[in-house]
């Protein structure tokens, strides 16, 4: 009688631990899960703060364009 109390016991233990590791697994994946979110949300925020960076080239080109008219403009005058 005493090997099956033994191997209940044994077995109790196992499925105990078992089941322990599995709920600190789930608590770090909740964990893990919410550090991703605050992750996301940053990024998310980081994209509009520099959404007006990704017009620069087209700004930059305009300026460009406008110098270069202005340079041709001076130099029509100084001719005459």
């Amino acid at each position: 009688m005493s090997r099956w109390v033994t191997g209940w016991s044994l077995g109790g233990a196992v499925v105990a631990i078992a089941a322990s590791l599995l709920v600190t697994i789930i608590a770090l994946c909740r964990r893990i899960v919410g550090q991703a979110q605050d992750i996301t949300q940053a990024l998310d925020g980081a994209r509009v703060q520099s959404d007006a960076l990704f017009g620069l080239t087209e700004t930059n080109a305009a300026v460009a364009s406008i110098t270069a008219d202005l340079r041709t403009v001076r130099e029509g005058l100084e001719q005459s």
